[in-house]
């Protein structure tokens, strides 16, 4: 199996020269969530969508559809710049920019599916039951999409499973997980991490190139990914995700004022919970640096620090390749921590791990909170999940969200 990560030669020249490649993606992305959240009050604020659209709680289905479907392509075509941006120029190896549209079509027809059918349960659910009706359908497609997120992943980008090796279903088997749960892809992206699927963890993805990694490291990482599903981390991001989401539908339902049965209301909420998914871009992260930390000291545990530690390394250089940042800017954009400071934790280096006084946050392990609910998103009309630095242009990553 040969890993998909570039070597020297082949990286773009934005690694090296001037900012870092990840302070230029960090830049475009706080770019391009501050487009789409100036546009989005913007929207609010002149009442545009009673404008564009019709009030109407009795106007056809379909023809609602079709009036939504305008502004929702206006919405795509906003993000597209930052998303050739993204795939084609701030990237650590080029691809022909033919190759880049067509993922990237794929991958915004796929939203485009989503958002239509989150605003057909929208309209449908509050104009037989109301609002708690509309919120309801909020919940159960998040739902359908935490539980469906593999699926949801192959169809937005080309991810072909591999057959996984026997070394890799025995390192399985000593980590914990059964051989059968585990699923093992190709992604054309060094920054995709994979990740538990469902509700309730189901299904491992693990990327091919991580068995690059010695066996050592392989086998703490898939450890620390079992220890995420049995101490019931997943399930709580995924749930507190929802959670989020669902509150910030009926707060923006409640603040705007929104008739969610119209064309013109769901335009409403999809513009609110933009906002509302920006305030979670801001506040999120805490939580998830938490369960992160969390998992690490549970996976150290038993002598494995020292392979947990060489297995870190090289999948920070798979992602960011940005081992060290200032307080500020982590605390602010990054709900995974930077690697230094996980390897200070965990004592790698030779020294005695670096001693932190528990946290009530470590102990929900709410395991990649802020990025569930930036996909969960979806289901509530948000463009901002495709818009933040660490996907932007990247549509293999636009389900399955770089981590830890």
């Amino acid at each position: 199996m040969t890993s998909t990560a570039p070597s020297s030669s082949e990286r773009s020249p934005a690694t090296s020269s001037g900012a870092t490649y990840a302070r230029k993606r960090l830049w475009l992305g706080i770019t391009g969530v501050g487009t789409a959240v100036v546009a989005a009050t913007a929207t609010l604020g002149v009442g545009l969508p009673a404008r564009l659209l019709s009030d109407a709680a009795l106007q056809p289905l379909p023809e609602a559809l079709g009036a939504l479907a305008l502004p929702l392509l206006a919405v795509v075509g906003l993000g597209l710049p930052f998303d050739l941006l993204g795939g084609a120029v701030i990237v650590r190896h080029r691809a022909p920019l033919g190759g880049v549209l067509v993922r990237w079509v794929r991958g915004v027809a796929v939203q485009l599916a989503v958002w239509l059918l989150a605003a057909a349960l929208l309209l449908v659910a509050a104009r037989a039951g109301g609002v708690m009706a509309a919120l309801g359908a909020v919940l159960l497609l998040q739902l359908a999409l935490a539980e469906g997120r593999v699926p949801m992943a192959r169809l937005i980008a080309r991810l072909p499973w591999v057959p996984v090796p026997a070394r890799v279903r025995q390192l399985a088997q000593q980590a914990g997980i059964a051989p059968e749960r585990l699923r093992l892809v190709e992604a054309d992206d060094e920054g995709f991490v994979g990740g538990w699927s469902g509700i309730r963890p189901r299904t491992l993805v693990v990327p091919a190139h991580w068995l690059s990694l010695p066996d050592a490291a392989l086998l703490a990482i898939l450890r620390r990914r079992q220890l995420i599903a049995a101490s019931g981390a997943h399930l709580r991001g995924v749930l507190g995700a929802v959670a989020w989401n669902t509150l910030g539908a009926a707060v923006v339902i409640a603040l705007t004022g929104a008739r969610v049965e119209s064309a013109a209301g769901v335009l409403t909420v999809a513009a609110g919970m933009t906002l509302w998914a920006f305030a979670g871009v801001l506040l999120l992260p805490t939580p998830s640096r938490a369960a992160v930390f969390a998992v690490d000291a549970l996976a150290a545990r038993d002598g494995a620090a020292a392979p947990l530690a060489e297995a870190l390394s090289p999948l920070d250089r798979w992602q960011d390749d940005e081992p060290h940042r200032s307080p500020g800017v982590e605390a602010v954009f990054h709900p995974v921590p930077a690697v230094g400071v996980r390897l200070a934790r965990l004592g790698a280096g030779g020294g005695a791990p670096v001693e932190r006084p528990a946290h009530l946050l470590a102990h929900l392990m709410a395991h990649h909170l802020a990025r569930h609910a930036l996909w969960l998103g979806w289901g509530t009309l948000s463009p901002l999940s495709r818009l933040v630095h660490c996907n932007v242009g990247r549509p293999v990553l636009w389900a399955m969200l770089p981590g830890d």
